[in-house]
């Protein structure tokens, strides 16, 4: 089974994202020539999230192993308070949008700062790392040195994509701040390769994973 630990997108952060991601589909380059397919491949709304951790494939009788060693995981971060804004693309072929984390600043105060990349990262990217290592004892991944969290939002169907195709939509999400909320669970996933609309992967949730109790 090829399985992740991902954080649930609420409702109300979903419609927001969708509103913003059909403002750039318009930018949608030409069709290729030969498939008569658009160039980029669109995550549908269901299918979003933000991926903590990626196992691959997971042998069946590690899952209950693998969720309570998990969970106890889980169990040890409080609830997280985050938002998603600014966008960016990994190596030309996938458009993301951004994960900020409310996290406590001197003299008592709170600021956002990005999850990840240049950002200090807070406790999700502690959360990821922890993940990582509960997932190690039972597949065989590779580790992320620099975690950035991040909802995948498009990819690109070339094997050779032109940036622009990405780098547009990227510009103008570089200004997206969708509406906060507070994670309080995360989830155990299997991917079904090419199962989903259009050949997109399709996720199913096996377990809820509870942050600690506020």
């Amino acid at each position: 089974m090829r399985l992740f630990v991902s954080l649930p997108l609420p409702p109300d952060v979903q419609e927001h994202l969708d509103l913003a991601v059909r403002s750039v589909t318009a930018l949608d380059p030409v069709p290729a020539p030969r498939s008569g397919r658009p160039t980029l491949r669109w995550v549908p709304e269901e299918q979003r999230h933000i991926t903590l951790a990626f196992f691959g494939e997971v042998p069946d009788g590690a899952v209950d192993d693998l969720t309570t060693d998990l969970r106890a995981v889980t169990a040890g971060f409080p609830p997280l308070r985050l938002q998603l804004r600014g966008a960016g693309v990994f190596s030309r072929q996938t458009l993301w949008v951004g994960v900020h984390e409310e996290v406590r600043a001197g003299g008592g105060r709170w600021l956002w700062d990005e999850a990840g990349g240049e950002g200090q990262g807070g406790r999700l990217v502690e959360l990821m790392a922890a993940c990582e290592d509960a997932g190690a004892r039972y597949a065989s991944f590779e580790r992320r040195d620099r975690r950035r969290a991040h909802v995948t939002i498009a990819r690109s169907r070339n094997r050779r994509p032109d940036d622009g195709d990405l780098s547009a939509r990227a510009h103008a999400l570089s200004v997206y701040a969708g509406p906060p909320w507070t994670a309080t669970h995360a989830r155990l996933q299997v991917s079904h390769l090419g199962a989903g609309r259009s050949g997109t992967p399709l996720h199913e949730s096996l377990a809820d994973l509870a942050l600690a109790a506020g």
